[in-house]
């Protein structure tokens, strides 16, 4: 992929050509020596090397030959030919039959090596070290140093190196030599001479193949942080030391694999109201770090703004910076009043995420999601709606950090993001409508059971009045005929069950398969076949079903027309006809309602099947009991693992972070609390606040069942008393609290009784304390000064996550030195892991923070423009660094010794 500013380039800092007398060395030599200049290069392109450096013993032959040979290729498109960069140069051997690498700009050729050996006194033969030059290695240095080339002293822990051919005073001398900034060491492990460590000296330790055969190209080299690869961008990436250089044996892949990281590849505005209006406004990005600079005014925060619209990062913001944000987000009404918007205002955000590149682009208040297809084309996704969760990007300002310390629960909002919060709250949602749909069952059967009593005393009624006609002298002949009407009752509902079934039949539908050559056009004969078989096996099946059916219809007339001329039905008939006469003979002798037995009799039966009902409903409230209590106990469990998931986000996020340290503090957000339990039972204002939550003069709470909830160091066993308290007051039981409050809670007992079942899912939020850390001790946030609160927010953003972050300004209200310790070392830290864009006024930020892309944004004209961008090996960069910036080029070269040498060499 294109990178935009630096980008990592495999670097051989030491190679050999057949030019040098022992290339090859062994028994191909002869082979060897015969090489082609293409073939030499092929070797490296083969090993994926953008540069190299042709260091051969005391020559620069091969020099323009490879360089010539390299144009070809490029012309021809040979196979397998890519990119490679050659830097002209040579190993000398100097006096003292030390090596020295001397590495010149790739605008340079042969003849700089040969002036170079000339000036150096070289004495021996070229292409060999049979003899080294009569000047010093100090003097030589210079030489090279003044020719604006770079001295290297090569394999310095082997044969021929610095370290192993000199020590004490000639040693010291040579390691005092001007401008030395790297050295080639061949073992990380070698234990440097104590001498270079009391001279306290931190050369860049380079890494280079040494290679005089095919096989050893490449085996060992550097990766080298540049935009484009030449002698100024070495120098500043050897100045940079361990963030522009990366030594292969240091284990590392590939430094430009970007396929897994998250990063913003671009923003374009077209149409703002003051950018993009004639042309469009695009600005690129490094994965790494990027610094936004400007004048005031430029317009650098604006393109931030800007920003937030496509990403949809417009709510949830701290009120200062949301009340801004609605003065940027829109249309000016007229010329001069607020508004960076016009009704035709796109705004796309090009990024990589996941292995994929996906754009969003805003306008009209709707976001377009893009991802482009393996040919390269952008193709338009459906509509989302959690554009803000999958896209995490982090956006702040110096006032919104600042914000967070003075409202830590936006943090709460944050650790959310490091959670599957979503997930959680989905599952929140299943159990609570499970557990208020079971405790409004548990109430229907329970005012279905309340009716037993009742049922109960009737049916003893009932007996009591069977009993006078059965004592009456009637009795046998009344239980045979009750027995019978039961057993002619229990014959019609078994019969009964047929019935339904057949219409429940009647309902069902059997298609048939229809599965043939007309209908299956492709498939081959084969697999129709196969599928014929088991069609007409399926069919075959449902003919045999629907035969059965009917079947079954013509049986429940059968057995209707069998059940009505069974033989038991003529006694049946007799006790019924026998009935009758005693029914009669009561008439006559003046009972008011002889039928009342029957009555009684149904009566009976239908008061029992009633209370035999309800003992099974008890069976199920007893069921349903317990799947609330099982329900209410996993809700429980759920809030917990929200508590515990919260405390190892942060324990993760904050790590050792030396300046700030988040607690949770369980259920602990007082105000949160008191409006939600005041919710649940109908009551805002300060009605009940001895009992609820009672503050003393100073608003500090003193009493109520918040507070005890709050105050307790088991706040979880507290919260459940509290609640165990106020779902079981009643008229007669206060349960402690006020006969006012009792009383109201009774009424919503009574009159709304979901109300109880809301509050068994009553937990207050949890709260956030921030405390800043001085000498090992904790201090709460709000003791610091705007700069320390500030500076410890955006340490503790930094450490979040891997996905993009941007930061407007964090200088602000940052001393100097509080910039380079922390925010700089910060910086140049996590944009290893993580892209990091920075609008910024101070030099310190991109010079020291090595800023991999430098953008200098102006506004003229009436609009903002992007002026120049690039790394800082780019004059113009460098040029906009000192002139744009608070200090120029004065400041600059008495604060920034990479700056300043850059810009005299």
């Amino acid at each position: 992929m294109k990178f935009h500013g630096s980008k990592w380039w495999k670097f051989d800092f030491h190679t050999h050509t057949p030019v040098s007398s022992d290339y090859g060395k062994g028994p191909d030599q002869e082979t060897l020596k015969a090489r082609e200049p293409r073939q030499w290069l092929m070797d490296y392109m083969a090993k994926e090397v953008d540069c190299v450096a042709i260091t051969d013993h005391n020559s620069g032959e091969w020099i323009d030959t490879l360089k010539n040979e390299l144009n070809l290729m490029r012309e021809e498109q040979v196979g397998g030919y890519r990119e490679l960069t050659i830097f002209p140069g040579v190993e000398i051997t100097v006096h003292g039959n030390i090596h020295l690498l001397a590495i010149f700009d790739p605008s340079e050729d042969s003849t700089r090596i040969t002036k170079l050996l000339s000036e150096s006194k070289y004495e021996g033969t070229y292409g060999d070290s049979d003899s080294c030059t009569s000047k010093s290695f100090n003097d030589v240095v210079d030489i090279i140093h003044g020719m604006k080339g770079l001295a290297i002293p090569a394999h310095v822990d082997i044969d021929r190196g610095l370290f192993v051919e000199e020590e004490g005073n000639s040693l010291r001398k040579c390691l005092s030599a001007n401008g030395l900034l790297a050295m080639q060491l061949c073992d990380l492990k070698f234990e440097v001479p104590q001498i270079y460590k009391d001279m306290k000296l931190k050369l860049t330790e380079v890494a280079g193949s040494d290679s005089h055969r095919p096989e050893n190209v490449a085996s060992s080299f550097t990766w080298v942080k540049m935009e484009v690869p030449n002698l100024e961008a070495l120098r500043l990436a050897l100045h940079d030391g361990d963030d522009g250089i990366i030594r292969s044996d240091a284990n590392v892949d590939n430094p430009n694999d970007t396929h897994d990281r998250f990063f913003i590849n671009s923003i374009e505005i077209t149409h703002g109201a003051k950018a993009g209006r004639r042309t469009p406004l695009k600005v690129e990005f490094s994965p790494w770090l990027n610094t936004v600079i400007g004048g005031r005014g430029s317009g650098k925060s604006s393109l931030i703004e800007y920003m937030r619209l496509p990403l949809s990062k417009t709510t949830g913001l701290p009120q200062k910076v949301s009340d801004e944000f609605k003065e940027f987000n829109q249309v000016p009404k007229e010329r001069g009043r607020p508004g960076m918007l016009t009704s035709t205002t796109n705004v796309r955000v090009e990024m990589q995420k996941d292995g994929r590149n996906i754009a969003l682009s805003w306008s009209n208040n709707k976001i377009i999601e893009e991802h482009k297809n393996e040919q390269g084309e952008w193709e338009q996704k459906e509509e989302s709606s959690n554009i803000d969760s999958r896209f995490p990007i982090r956006i702040f300002s110096q006032k919104h950090l600042y914000s967070l310390t003075e409202d830590p629960n936006h943090i709460l909002n944050i650790i959310d993001q490091q959670l599957d919060k979503n997930e959680w709250l989905e599952r929140k949602e299943e159990l609570t409508q499970k557990f208020l749909h079971s405790r409004n069952k548990q109430r229907d059967l329970i005012l279905k059971i309340n009716t037993k009593g009742n049922l109960k005393s009737e049916l003893d009624d009932v007996v009591a009045k069977m009993r006078i006609f059965e004592d009456s002298g009637h009795k046998d002949l009344l239980e045979r005929y009750q027995k019978s009407q039961a057993l002619n009752e229990k014959i019609n509902y078994e019969i009964g069950k047929i019935s339904k079934l057949n219409k429940e039949l009647d309902i069902i539908g059997f298609p048939d398969l229809t599965i043939d050559s007309d209908s299956c056009l492709g498939l081959d004969t084969e697999s129709l076949d196969q599928l014929k078989e088991k069609a007409t096996e399926y069919n075959e099946i449902t003919s045999r079903i629907k035969e059965m059916i009917l079947s079954l219809k013509t049986l429940e007339n059968r057995f209707v027309e069998t059940a009505s001329k069974i033989p038991w039905h003529e006694s049946r008939i007799e006790h019924q006809e026998k009935y009758n006469e005693l029914v009669k003979r009561l008439e006559e002798n003046g009972e008011k309602n002889p039928n009342a037995y029957g009555q009684h009799v149904l009566r009976k039966r239908e008061l029992e099947e009633k209370i035999n009902e309800i003992e099974k409903i008890e069976g199920e409230y007893t069921k349903q009991s317990e799947e609330s209590r099982l329900l209410y106990v996993e809700i429980h469990r759920h809030e917990k693992k929200l508590r515990t998931e919260r405390e190892n986000a942060i324990k993760k996020w904050q790590g050792s972070n030396p300046h700030i340290r988040i607690h949770l503090k369980v259920m602990g957000d007082i105000n949160n609390a008191e409006e939600s339990f005041r919710s649940l039972i109908r009551k805002s204002g300060s009605e009940f606040s001895k009992d609820i939550l009672e503050r003393d003069d100073d608003g500090i709470p003193k009493n109520g069942l918040i507070f005890d909830i709050l105050s307790s160091e088991n706040p979880w066993k507290e919260r459940a008393d509290v609640i165990k308290k106020v779902v079981t007051v009643t008229e007669q039981e206060s349960n402690g609290f006020g006969k006012p409050f009792a009383k109201h809670l009774n009424s919503l007992h009574l009159k709304t009784p979901e109300d109880n079942d809301r509050m068994y899912l009553w937990f207050p939020e949890d709260k956030i304390d921030l405390k800043l850390v001085s000498n090992r001790k904790e201090e709460d946030i709000e003791t610091g000064s705007a700069g320390q609160r500030t500076a410890a927010m955006l340490s503790l953003m930094l450490l979040l996550d891997d996905s993009p972050i941007i930061i407007d300004q964090p200088e602000e209200d940052l001393d100097t030195k509080r910039i380079t310790d922390l925010v700089v070392t910060s910086l140049r830290e996590f944009k290893k892991k993580q892209q990091v864009i920075v609008i910024t006024h101070n030099p310190n930020i991109p010079v020291n923070g090595a800023s991999e892309n430098i953008i200098q944004m102006n506004f003229a004209g009436g609009q903002i423009q992007k002026l120049i961008s690039g790394a800082l090996q780019k004059t113009d960069v460098r040029e906009a660094v000192c002139e744009v910036m608070e200090g120029g080029k004065d400041a600059l070269d008495k604060r920034y010794f990479r700056i300043s040498r850059a810009l005299e060499e």
